[in-house]
């Protein structure tokens, strides 16, 4: 580790060197005087060279300090300069029921404002000092105290004991820069009325005074006291409760008498399918006799894959039942219909599957 610099050394070094420097300059100016250290006369002319030279010198150092200052202080009053020209000035935000014309305006403290008269700040640079005065005939100490106090008891009073106009008065207290952007009433301010959750001190969880939704009772809301409460419970519990089955039994009495009422067995249902399959079928027949045509997915899959996936078995054409053998096609289908019902229809998609997917690709 090399040694460290001895910088009083230094300075008595660079001392030295300007003294020999000084002796220098002055014997450069008194050189070639005769009788130096006889002469008054020489004398007090080396004497008055000697000042000469200190005084340039001390006025040297003094316009060297002087320039130095200067450059520094512009230096500063570029970067503020460009510091206010690259960063953006705020608009600042006035709070709910404060007159805009007592907040100086941000944009005219910087020099940027050209709106003039028409800015609704204020362009009075000592509007900061027009506060209010402070009374002297009153102990600030007090005031802090008698809050102290108006906390205490805030804390004290419960939602519990208020009614509606308590509840609406302080409601009206707290509201501060309305933010919302919709009429409808924010859910944890219903939940915190109806469970006796607020009060003076309550913050909504859903950001606070951020809540884009209304912290107000909506019209025609009416606060039920503590009391209210516990009888409308009591009178729920009191309230006599039916079993399932008995609820069961209550609407099966209300039904038309059985005389209108047909029981469900394996033959009625297979009668009301074959009924509900000959409707389907009328109602095609209609829509096709005016010229409409609807195909369902069953009917797009076998007019598409039909040859290769259906037995080679004649296949009524169900959208156009107004072809030839109409009765005969009719029977046909009644009887599928009957068949359908009691066996159903068994279908081996494999294959079609496979073509399905080629089909798609293609």
């Amino acid at each position: 580790m090399p040694p460290k610099k001895n910088a009083k050394g230094n300075k008595d070094q660079n001392a030295k060197a300007k003294q020999k420097q000084k002796t220098r300059e002055l014997s450069d100016k008194t050189f070639g005087l005769k009788n130096k250290n006889k002469s008054s006369k020489v004398q007090k002319f080396v004497k008055q060279v000697e000042s000469q030279a200190n005084d340039g010198l001390k006025k040297r150092q003094e316009a060297l300090a002087q320039r130095r200052a200067e450059e520094k202080k512009a230096a500063e009053l570029a970067r503020k300069e460009a510091a206010s020209l690259f960063t953006p000035i705020i608009q600042q935000k006035v709070p709910f029921g404060t007159d805009p014309k007592s907040v100086l305006c941000a944009f005219f403290k910087e020099g940027m404002c050209n709106k003039g008269n028409k800015c609704k700040f204020s362009h009075d640079l000592n509007i900061a000092r027009k506060g209010a005065k402070r009374d002297m005939y009153t102990d600030s100490r007090d005031k802090e105290e008698e809050k102290e106090k108006e906390v205490e008891e805030k804390q004290k009073d419960t939602m519990e004991d208020w009614d509606e106009d308590k509840l609406r008065s302080v409601i009206k207290s707290k509201l501060g820069n309305p933010k919302t952007t919709t009429d409808k009433v924010c859910k944890f301010f219903i939940d915190a009325v109806e469970n006796c959750k607020y009060g003076w001190f309550w913050t909504c969880p859903n950001g606070g005074d951020a809540c884009k939704y209304k912290h107000s009772l909506p019209e025609g809301y009416i606060l039920k006291t503590k009391e209210q409460r516990r009888l409308e419970r009591l009178a729920q519990d009191a309230e006599k409760k039916i079993t399932l089955e008995e609820f069961i039994e209550n609407e099966r009495q209300k039904l038309p008498p059985k005389e209108k009422l047909t029981p469900i067995s394996w033959e009625t249902f297979l009668k009301w399918k074959k009924e509900h399959k000959l409707n389907k079928l009328n109602k095609k027949t209609n829509i096709n006799s005016q010229g409409k045509k609807i195909l369902s997915g069953k009917d797009v899959i076998l007019q598409r894959f039909g040859d290769k996936y259906v037995d080679n078995k004649p296949v009524n054409d169900i959208n156009n039942p107004s072809s030839t053998d109409d009765n005969s096609n009719d029977n046909e289908e009644v009887e599928d219909v009957e068949d359908n019902a009691e066996h159903g229809t068994a279908w081996d998609l494999s294959e079609f599957q496979k073509q399905l997917k080629e089909a798609e690709k293609n």
